[in-house]
């Protein structure tokens, strides 16, 4: 694996695998970078694994928590701390609470075995205070007119001012503070411009800190 290398799903997963049968893996990275294409391909790929969207952690309106400009204000980190990475970090059965989209308030709650591979899918979830529970971080960005247009696709045209005028400054913030993708071990290019002969999508290797002192 090198700099400017490009990975398909398989390849991330024998990285996932040398770590241990119950390792944390984190995908990080702005919203609609592709995070949630590698980290579903991961989860089909890995024996066993467990998916964890961040999304399912975010604040309702009414969370007297909320903050739209604290780092990761927006999302119930310690929720996810306290009821899906510690737990799993004991060997134990995680138990959480989702966010309904649709209603704006939390919702139902999804209980998955322990001593599994866990893979946690959303910006923000290798969050400093989060860092230190994950075997393997990696951080997937792509352009921001690429992002963008992901995501209204996605959403809707309705969204767009969300995305532009909300979330993507909210991470924006994220990046300037927190330098995520520093701490990452594994940074990629997730723009999908690159595909192998079965046209899956590849990630562009760009940097982390496994490429350090090499």
């Amino acid at each position: 694996m090198e700099i400017g290398s490009a990975l398909g799903i398989a390849d991330i997963a024998r990285v996932a695998e040398g770590l241990g049968a119950a390792a944390r893996i984190g995908i990080d990275g702005p919203g609609a970078s592709g995070k949630s294409t590698l980290a579903a391909g991961l989860a089909e790929t890995l024996p066993r694994a467990v998916l964890v969207e961040g999304d399912d952690f975010y604040r309702p309106e009414s969370d007297a928590d909320r903050s739209g400009s604290a780092v990761g204000g927006l999302f119930d980190l310690p929720r996810l701390v306290s009821q899906v990475l510690l737990p799993h970090s004991q060997g134990e059965e995680i138990c959480y609470q989702r966010f309904n989209w649709d209603t704006g308030v939390l919702g139902g709650w999804i209980s998955r075995p322990g001593g599994t591979p866990l893979i946690v899918d959303g910006v923000y979830s290798t969050h400093e205070a989060l860092r230190d529970f994950y075997d393997l971080r990696i951080w997937v960005s792509a352009p921001r007119a690429i992002r963008l247009a992901r995501g209204v696709q996605r959403d809707g045209e309705e969204a767009r001012s969300r995305w532009v005028d909300v979330w993507m400054p909210a991470e924006d913030r994220y990046i300037a503070d927190q330098a995520p993708q520093n701490h990452a071990h594994l940074v990629l290019d997730g723009s999908g411009d690159v595909v192998d002969e079965s046209d899956e999508t590849q990630f562009t290797v760009v940097g982390g800190t496994f490429f350090k002192d090499r």
